[in-house]
């Protein structure tokens, strides 16, 4: 009986212990998730930041060159009459009967003025020489980009942003779905193209550039994922720096840079307005997030054209 006894109190011991060492485990458990879901969403956080910060990058670049090109057809303009009018003074100079210091005709009649030493000249006798050429920059209207808020457009966003949701049936994301994304996603093999909108929908879709390795073995499937050379979307020959899958699927689509750009268009304003739906762009207001989404809109509608930009 004491035996038994002593077995008995040292198995209770014992299940303390254990006990204590599972609560023990319990609480660092909970800890590291804590710190995880902490890292989580400042990740997301920084993310959704750089996402931010590279649109705006991109379009103060984009800014920048309009102005620099503009800039540049003035000068050109300028220096295009600038060489006109110095040619038309030295063919006067050299027509004149005497030496190049002598005289001048003069424009309204027979009556001569001499040519000075510098450069002054009659004003009459300049537009005489430059006859029919404006300076350029009196004649090309400057052209600047402006913008206006649509009140339906920005209505629908904002009582979209009141109650954020990724259905396609409400107003907001229906009318982007029919006017941008539907075209944008419209190739020629269209069931792959629909396949493309439900992983860009459900987060799945993976866009790498194309190493170069050697090819894999062709398999019965490899004319559906086109290849280096071929567009799986298009079907043209056409040369392919990037490839898709759909998660963890090992079937690759080789895409062109035009088929690519759509895509990423599409991409792009996914992730914005997921990141509207998960609450993570604080920094902005509505109106600040409604040019941003129309922004992305505009930048669908400009693939869906023909226009996209590819790394040389």
């Amino acid at each position: 009986m004491e035996v038994r006894e002593k077995g008995y109190e040292r198995l209770k011991e014992e299940l303390a212990k254990a006990q204590r060492d599972l609560l023990l485990k319990d609480e660092e458990c909970e800890r590291l998730s804590k710190v995880r879901d902490q890292l989580g969403q400042e990740l997301e956080e920084l993310t959704a930041s750089l996402f931010q910060e590279a649109h705006k990058m991109v379009r103060e670049a984009n800014v920048k060159q309009a102005t620099a090109e503009k800039q540049l057809k003035e000068a050109l303009g300028k220096i295009d009459v600038l060489q006109a009018e110095v040619q038309a003074l030295k063919t006067l100079v050299l027509s004149s009967p005497t030496s190049p210091l002598g005289d001048l005709p003069s424009v309204g009649g027979g009556v001569k003025t001499p040519f000075r030493k510098g450069h002054s000249r009659n004003k009459s006798t300049s537009s005489a020489i430059l006859g029919t050429q404006p300076d350029p920059s009196a004649t090309q209207p400057i052209v600047r980009e402006c913008r206006e808020m649509d009140s339906q457009l920005f209505g629908e966003f904002k009582a979209w942003k009141e109650e954020p949701t990724l259905e396609r049936d409400c107003s907001f994301l229906e009318r982007v779905y029919r006017e941008d994304i539907y075209p944008c996603l419209a190739f020629s093999k269209s069931e792959l193209g629909s396949a493309i909108l439900e992983a860009v929908e459900q987060n799945t879709l993976s866009v790498e550039p194309v190493g170069f390795q050697p090819l894999p073995v062709v398999k019965a499937s490899a004319v559906e994922c086109g290849g280096p050379k071929k567009c799986a979307l298009s079907g043209q020959t056409k040369t392919c720096k990037h490839r898709i899958k759909f998660g963890d699927s090992s079937n690759y689509y080789y895409v062109s840079p035009y088929c690519r750009y759509r895509i990423t268009a599409v991409c792009n304003f996914f992730t914005y307005i997921r990141y509207i739906h998960q609450g993570l762009v604080k920094q902005q207001d509505a109106e600040q997030m409604f040019w941003e989404v129309m922004q992305l809109r505009r930048e669908m509608s400009v693939a869906k054209l023909g226009y996209f930009k590819d790394q040389l």
